[in-house]
Parts: structure tokens; sequence; C-alpha cells
């Protein structure tokens, strides 16, 4: 269990790779959710309405300690994460560095560098039993590098 700072500390590594994503992008990223996921991130980005992206990104400090970015990151990677757990098998709960870099190209692949880095700072978030794994893969996996705008 990590402590309260440490919590906050891994929060805004997870708004920084939201933040890291160009308003274009995550407009487009999120137009192509499925409605039921879409919904998740409500207030910001009511169905059948053009995407607030200002506000959204506004939202994620202002609700940083009630859960937001944790939502916002939860919607955009619900895909990335299940082809993960599914390209993961048994070691889904308890992936090492190895099984990690084995299925991360392949999600990289898929979904691309901005919600793959999003999907593991959020398990980091959620104190995965494999946050030293992705802490590593993220900080040192040149597929994973960010990418540059």
């Amino acid at each position: 269990m990590s402590t309260s700072k440490e919590r906050v500390l891994r929060i805004v590594r997870l708004e920084s790779e939201l933040r890291a994503v160009p308003d274009e992008a995550l407009r487009q990223q999120i137009d192509a959710l499925p409605a039921e996921t879409r919904a998740l991130l409500n207030p910001w980005c009511p169905p059948d309405v053009d995407v607030d992206v200002p506000a959204l990104r506004g939202s994620l400090t202002r609700g940083r300690l009630k859960g937001v970015p944790e939502r916002v990151a939860d919607a955009l990677t619900a895909a990335a994460l299940q082809d993960c757990i599914d390209g993961l098998g048994d070691r889904a709960d308890f992936p090492s560095e190895s099984d990690l870099g084995e299925i991360l190209p392949s999600i990289v692949a898929r979904h691309g560098v901005p919600t793959t880095r999003i999907m593991l700072a959020l398990a980091v978030v959620t104190d995965a039993p494999a946050s030293k794994a992705i802490l590593k893969s993220l900080k040192t996996d040149p597929s994973l590098a960010p990418e540059k705008r």
C-alpha cells in the first residue's frame, strides 16, 4: 500500500500522461468510444455533444482527489487493458517485466503509445501488483517512449 504522498505523485504522473495527448487526438479518441464507455466521462463529454477538451483537462487537476483522472483514464484505456489482460492470460494478475515486454508491443501497435502509457500509469495509480515492473517499463522500454509533438 502506498502513502498518500506516493499516491498523489502517481496521480500526477497519470495526469501528465493524459495531458501529453494532443487535443485533437484526445477528441478523436473520446468520439470513438462506445456510448456506454463514453458515459463514464459525463459531465465533461455528454453524448451527442462536441468534446470540451479544455474543460476536461481542467477537471483533471480540480478533481484529482475525487478520482477524475482515474475515471477518464479508465474510459480511454478500457479496450487496451482488456487486450493486455487477454494477451497475458494466466500471467495477467502478476506479470513480470519480461511478460510486459512480450505483450506491450502488440498493445502499442493496436492502441498507440499514448493510450498504452495512460493504461500503464493507471495501473500504477491503482497499486497493481506489477507496479514496479510497469514503472520500469514506462521509464526504459523504447517502444513506450512518449511521442514528440
